[in-house]
């Protein structure tokens, strides 16, 4: 799904968020400090804001996913995102075990194809965060991706989106106007998704 972004905001950027589900290792994963990894995270959707456009991918088949994911970071001079511990760059390099492990030194899980190669850039949340209405909480979307909460859960990923444009995109008035109605009210995110 691709999503037309009025005005303009940083050319040659790539804008990303994820939302992801835990995952079986079959077998499980010897980790370097010797534990057992049973489970990884996997990516279920993705949103990519570049020249103009924020493109939603739907990661239902994995490898089908990744690759629509590295086709719409292709070129980008650097990929922003907003995460504690490297999140969604660790996913996207498939490296990430879980919040208090290390990173793995190597991909040992699905990847984004290319993603060694992009320059990563974790932003930081502004001291004043940017105010936005009600939509599913995060620590929900992996159940409301399965018990019918998921235009919510577009929502919340095309907001996560529009706030990275806002807070590092540099956005012209008439993208950052849209942007706020995106993110204020419920009904702009939902008519821009066309859900």
């Amino acid at each position: 799904m691709e999503i037309e972004v009025p005005g303009t905001f940083l050319e040659d950027v790539a804008f990303l968020d994820l939302e992801t589900v835990k995952t079986p290792i079959g077998g499980g994963l010897l980790m370097p400090n010797g534990e057992t990894l049973r489970r990884r995270w996997s990516i279920a959707l993705a949103g990519v804001a570049r020249d103009g456009l924020i493109t939603i991918v739907d990661a239902n088949n994995e490898r089908h996913g990744l690759g629509e994911i590295g086709e719409a970071l292709s070129g980008a001079s650097s990929v922003v995102y907003c995460a504690t511990r490297e999140f969604d760059e660790m996913i996207c390099l498939g490296r990430f075990t879980n919040a208090r492990r290390a990173h793995l030194p190597y991909p040992r899980f699905p990847a984004v194809p290319g993603a060694e190669d992009f320059n990563w850039v974790n932003v930081k949340r502004p001291e004043a965060p940017i105010w936005r209405g009600e939509d599913i909480p995060s620590r929900e979307v992996p159940a409301g991706l399965f018990d019918g909460r998921r235009t919510a859960v577009l929502v919340h990923l095309l907001r996560d989106v529009v706030e990275l444009i806002l807070m590092a995109g540099n956005p012209s008035p008439g993208c950052a106007s849209w942007c706020t109605g995106v993110l204020v009210d419920y009904q702009s995110a939902c008519d821009a998704l066309e859900v």
